[in-house]
């Protein structure tokens, strides 16, 4: 190894530990028996059981998975409707459709969720649950949507077109035809959708109605009226959540981009489409 490879190495190296040093120290203290952190290190799951047994902290991690959920399934509804129905747009539509959507993710999810408490505001209404759920659907649509435009276009026309030439109707071909090509990436934007959601803080602040808490709004209440190690015990459970869904994520969206197994089956594929007895036109 020369000096060039061993520097790089080692620059490497300091930015990995300046990313993950912390998060390690974490996850470190979450399992330590010190309530104040304190050193030599002693090995205890208490703070976990005092998790479990924090009616709160369980309440609000339980509220922040069904937005969460919600917001991951109506991503991916909408998200699959807005490639799909893209594609009979002109490629100028197309360009504009799409930097209207993925517009969000260039600003700050500060003036987003601002301006959207100010439009609830103007517009008379109370602070609620479909308010909260559509903020989140507004920051982590565009997440559902890259997921699937990656999978869009690698889809062959052929398919479809041969589809229905051998007598499948739109429903059929969509049903045997393009829902199973796109299903990975569905899963893989509702995997990311359903991860920012759940992290989010900003936008279930400003949103979040009187009386209703989700997790890291709990979290940010706790730390700012005393610090307890069960903070850690949950930081590092939604660590292993995000880390859990982007590795899924990542391995359906290569799965849905890549298909090896597929790619050179067409002949056998179009044969099991063309089974005339099977379809009608719809």
């Amino acid at each position: 190894m020369n000096k060039s490879s061993f520097f790089s190495g080692g620059l490497v190296l300091l930015a990995l530990l300046f990313l993950y040093a912390p998060i390690a120290v974490l996850i470190a203290m979450s399992f330590n028996a010190s309530k104040y952190n304190r050193l030599p290190f002693e090995f205890s799951t208490r703070w976990y059981q005092d998790l479990f047994q924090n009616e709160a902290l369980l309440a609000a991690t339980w509220n922040s998975i069904l937005i969460a959920l919600a917001t991951g399934i109506i991503c991916v509804l909408l998200a699959t409707l807005l490639v799909l129905g893209a594609q009979a747009l002109s490629r100028k539509m197309q360009r504009a459709l799409q930097s209207a959507t993925l517009m969000t993710l260039t600003v700050p999810w500060l003036i987003l969720g601002l301006s959207l408490l100010l439009m609830i505001r103007a517009l008379d209404f109370s602070k609620n649950l479909f308010f909260l759920l559509a903020g989140h659907v507004v920051i982590a649509l565009p997440y559902s949507v890259l997921a699937l435009q990656a999978r869009v276009q690698s889809l062959d026309p052929a398919l479809e077109e041969a589809s229905g030439s051998l007598g499948a109707g739109p429903l059929t071909t969509f049903r045997r035809v393009t829902l199973p090509t796109l299903a990975p990436a569905m899963v893989a934007g509702g995997f990311l959708s359903f991860m920012i959601s759940f992290d989010n803080f900003v936008i279930s602040y400003f949103l979040a109605p009187f009386g209703f808490t989700t997790l890291p709004i709990e979290i940010q209440s706790a730390i700012k009226f005393g610090f307890t190690p069960e903070i850690n015990a949950v930081s590092t459970i939604i660590i292993g959540i995000s880390l859990g869904c982007l590795a899924v994520a990542g391995l359906l969206l290569e799965l849905g981009v890549s298909q090896p197994g597929k790619k050179n089956n067409r002949s056998q594929f179009l044969l099991d489409v063309s089974a005339p007895k099977q379809y009608n036109k719809t």
